[in-house]
C-alpha cells in the first residue's frame, strides 16, 4: 500500500475505479502533528480483491508502521531515541554498574540515529535522568505491540470493505 496525501480523515473502503480496477483506502495518518492534512493508505487491484487479500495488505501496513514506531518512536528530553535491544541492555548494564559503584557519572550514551541518519548522543549526569530513559525504553516495545494489536483487532469483520463505494 502507498500513502495518498491530502486526506482530512480516515476513508476506509473498497471502490471500483475502472472496468477491472479496484482501490482500497485505509486509515489516516500525518507526517507531523501540526500538518493540516494527512494521508490514507491506498492500494489498487486489477480484480475485485477478497476480504482476506484486503486484510492481509492492511495488516502488512499496520505491522510496517508499528516497526517504524518501535524503532524511532521514543522521544525523550527533546531527542529521538532509536530503539534497539542493545541500547536496552546497555542502559540496564550501566544502571547496575552505577548502583554497584563500578561506574560513575558522567556517562555519554549513543541514543542511536534519527530516521534521517543523524546521530544522537547524550551525556547523563544523574541516576534519575538515566533511569527515566531506561524505563521509557523498557516499556516502549510493549506500548508499540499493544497499539499494533489494537489496530489489527479494530479491523473486525472488515465491514467497511464489503460494499463497494
Amino acid at each position: 500500500m502507498e500513502k495518498r496525501y491530502g486526506a482530512s480523515g480516515p476513508q476506509n473502503g473498497l471502490e471500483k475505479i475502472g472496468t477491472n480496477r479496484w482501490a482500497v483506502f485505509y486509515g489516516f495518518g500525518k507526517d507531523s502533528e501540526d500538518a493540516e492534512t494527512g494521508y490514507n493508505w491506498y492500494q489498487t487491484y486489477n480484480h475485485r480483491p477478497t476480504l482476506d487479500e484486503i486484510k492481509a495488505d492492511i495488516v502488512a501496513v499496520i505491522k510496517e508502521e508499528s516497526e517504524y514506531r518501535l524503532r524511532y518512536g521514543i522521544k525523550w528530553n527533546g531527542y529521538t531515541v532509536e530503539y534497539s535491544e542493545t541500547l536496552k541492555t546497555d542502559l540496564i548494564g550501566i544502571l547496575v554498574g552505577l548502583q554497584g559503584g563500578i561506574m560513575s557519572f558522567p556517562q555519554k550514551i549513543n541514543l542511536g540515529s534519527n530516521a534521517d541518519g543523524t546521530p544522537n548522543t547524550y551525556t547523563f549526569n544523574s541516576i534519575e535522568e538515566l533511569g527515566s530513559l531506561a524505563a521509557l525504553v523498557g516499556s516502549h516495545r510493549g506500548t508499540c505491540s499493544d497499539e499494533e494489536w489494537t489496530a489489527i483487532n479494530a479491523l473486525g469483520d472488515m465491514e467497511d470493505y464489503i460494499e463497494v463505494q
